[in-house]
């Protein structure tokens, strides 16, 4: 996580350029360098809680002072001049400029129409051919297994009330599960005869987990095109991306003077 983090702020500091110097909200200083709120605000931060956004940003702001460090003292033994230090900056700097552009220019146009996702689908549809019997289930998992009992049993009573808390809290994913792909401890459970409607919770990886079958598909059969709709929808979006990416080339190429010489 630190790596990562320590990623972003070499990416911010890439593009925000020369320092401020006479800044507002300074978080820190190293020498004449500030890092300030606005800097900081740039950064995406998966913010959960109050304290949870403050220990954030203080790693961050601790991250910032590290390599800023490292970074001035890189400076003073004019590593900045090396030429292949600074022909990796230059490439770098083309790559973000390219890659925005590119965004602004067809980023807006990758839409799907619902025409478009119903004629993928029928002309596809053998992409959504069920080869083994699959579950749409959710998944639900909790820490306590008093919790767990409490939610098993409130689903094979269909208490909607307790369901949709449980819902809320503690589910996990709503998902696609096939026999063969599952692990043991799901497959034995979900897959005996007759299946479980709703599975009892079951011990695995310091967590207790309910399974509730939401719609069965046989072998052979299709899954229908409201459950792929916007995995449609992606798809056709990918293929929009790659023409209008290799469209725009082309079109560049026309209008400037390129030569290869090999």
């Amino acid at each position: 996580m630190k790596y990562k983090k320590l990623i972003i702020i070499i990416f911010l500091f890439v593009l925000s350029g020369c320092s401020e110097r006479k800044p507002g909200n300074v978080l820190a200083r190293v020498n004449n360098e500030y890092l300030t709120e606005e800097r900081l605000n740039l950064l995406p931060m998966k913010i959960a809680s109050e304290q949870t956004m403050l220990d954030e940003k203080k790693e961050i702001v601790e991250q910032w002072i590290y390599l800023e460090l490292l970074y001035q003292e890189g400076v003073k033994n004019r590593i900045d001049k090396n030429p292949e230090i600074k022909n990796q900056v230059l490439q770098y700097q083309k790559q973000l400029i390219a890659s925005q552009y590119l965004s602004l220019v067809v980023g807006d146009q990758l839409t799907a129409e619902d025409e478009e996702i119903n004629d993928y689908y029928f002309e596809n549809r053998e992409q959504f051919k069920v080869s083994e019997l699959t579950y749409k289930v959710n998944h639900y998992a909790f820490t306590e297994e008093s919790t767990a009992r409490n939610a098993y049993r409130s689903l094979v009573r269909n208490d909607r009330e307790k369901i949709q808390e449980f819902k809320e809290k503690n589910l996990v994913e709503t998902r696609f599960i096939e026999e063969n792909f599952v692990i043991p401890a799901v497959r034995d459970r979900l897959f005996s005869v007759p299946p479980p409607r709703i599975s009892e919770p079951f011990l695995l990886s310091d967590a207790y987990h309910v399974f509730e079958i939401l719609e069965t598909y046989s072998p052979n059969s299709y899954l229908p095109i409201s459950e792929v709709r916007e995995d449609i929808r992606q798809q056709i979006g990918l293929q929009k991306s790659d023409e209008a990416y290799y469209s725009l080339l082309n079109k560049l190429r026309k209008k400037a003077h390129v030569e290869t010489y090999f």
